[in-house]
């Protein structure tokens, strides 16, 4: 088979792979393994699960009691914390986290996470490895591996001071320090960007801003390939607006809804994950409960850089506001 035979073929395959692909991930059926990084990891979305994805992953990870993960360096990654208390550590320098911080790891940045509590600490881990593999640049750089926190680790780290790096990007923001959009916009600040509108959810945080952002706001943090972008939230019984973009991702915080992708209804709820897949895709969120849905975004760099090749791959509002339902 010639080269240009394969690239047919694998053309084919790919189209193949993004036109029925997995959009829910369960979290009840996660497999969690065991690695030098982290007591116990699973990967939620991406290539190793069976989501085509474009060289993008989704982790969920647990860290024992008075424990720490691995040193390890890499491409730039998105952390955000679901639950416990502690400090990351980044090139030497200590940052503070709790339950509802979010943390920016910048490219090949050297970094450890520390639980200081008495209950096991649970976070979310974004990244673009294996797309950073596939462009030759991608490099794993284990320093150190996980284990028990030795006597004196705390003191080593004086308490954080800045949730800022000495460059002045940010590097970790805690939830009630993040934009409320809606807030924000209620009082008469911040200006929408062109063509966006306001009301595509309920409630809208910013973390590291992008697409879904109204503003160009980004708290300071620099993300590039990878970006915890937003937080956002539906009432009971409605629906956010409905538009078509390539791939992004969805973490469900809290609630139970469903998803409309391509017009198939996909169930889910907390600790489920929900995949757009890199094509156009037609999607909306709804909120059937009668409670309030929380959900964390996730986008990637990679999406923006194929945006600019090809105005078909440009996003497509089909309905710009939420609505009741």
């Amino acid at each position: 088979m010639s080269f240009y035979d394969q690239w047919l073929s694998v053309s084919e395959r790919l189209e193949e792979a993004v036109g029925k692909p997995p959009v829910v991930a369960r979290g009840r059926d996660l497999r969690w393994i065991e690695t030098p990084q982290d007591a116990r990891v699973a990967m939620i979305i991406g290539e190793a699960v069976g989501f085509p994805t474009q060289g993008t992953s989704l982790l969920k990870a647990e860290i024992p009691p008075r424990s720490h993960t691995g040193k390890h360096a890499h491409g730039e990654e998105a952390i955000h914390i679901l639950s416990g208390r502690g400090f990351i550590v980044i090139d030497g320098l200590r940052y503070d986290w709790k339950a509802g911080t979010t943390v920016h790891v910048p490219y090949r940045a050297e970094h450890q996470l520390v639980n200081t509590g008495d209950e096991p600490a649970v976070y979310l881990s974004a990244s673009t490895i294996d797309l950073d593999n596939a462009v030759k640049l991608g490099r794993l750089i284990q320093l150190e591996e996980k284990g028990a926190n030795a006597a004196g680790l705390d003191s080593r780290y004086p308490a954080s001071e800045s949730q800022f790096a000495k460059d002045g990007r940010r590097i970790a923001l805690h939830f009630e320090d993040a934009i409320d959009e809606n807030a924000r916009r209620h009082a008469g600040h911040g200006g929408h960007r062109e063509g966006q509108q306001a009301h595509r959810h309920a409630g809208i945080w910013i973390l590291m801003g992008g697409s879904e952002s109204a503003s160009d706001e980004t708290n300071g943090f620099v993300a590039k390939s990878v970006a915890m972008t937003n937080v956002f939230e539906e009432t009971a019984h409605s629906s956010s607006h409905k538009h078509a973009h390539t791939e992004a991702m969805l973490y469900v915080l809290e609630g139970k809804g469903y998803s409309e992708v391509d017009g198939q209804r996909y169930d889910w709820e907390a600790g489920d994950a929900v995949h757009v897949p890199p094509r156009m895709t037609v999607h909306e969120h709804f909120n059937d409960s009668e409670s309030r849905t929380r959900t964390l975004r996730m986008e990637f760099g990679i999406r923006y850089f194929y945006e600019s090749l090809w105005p078909g791959y440009a996003k497509v509002e089909h309905r710009a506001e939420a609505m009741a339902r």
